[in-house]
């Protein structure tokens, strides 16, 4: 397996993410969850790819900044499954829960609130 970002400089990491793939709330859910562990960019490229940018925090080594990239690759995927999940299920979830609640319409005027 290749190396999936590519390191600039200034102690800097890029990851190249297919817009295909990934779409935008993603790419940002997951970049929000790091930016406790250092600084990231997010930029759109013409060419339907999104660039996302690492910037080191205080004296983070270059390994310690490559485990978080590999991290965000993680997360990013795992936001992605969660939009592909609702888009594919979310109506069932909706279901269940008007279902679930419905009775209390059949009984709102017998409740003393």
């Amino acid at each position: 397996m290749g190396e999936i970002f590519t390191k600039l400089e200034g102690g800097r990491i890029l990851i190249k993410l297919d817009k295909s793939i990934y779409e935008k709330e993603a790419i940002m859910a997951a970049a929000y969850k790091m930016t406790d562990t250092c600084f990231i960019v997010v930029k759109l490229q013409e060419d339907n790819q999104f660039e996302v940018y690492f910037e080191p925090k205080n004296s983070q080594s270059e390994e310690e900044l490559k485990a978080i990239a590999k991290n965000y690759c993680n997360e990013v995927l795992d936001q992605q499954t969660r939009l592909d999940v609702e888009k594919r299920y979310g109506n069932i979830r909706d279901l269940l829960v008007k279902q679930a609640f419905s009775p209390i319409e059949n009984i709102k005027d017998k409740i003393n609130i």
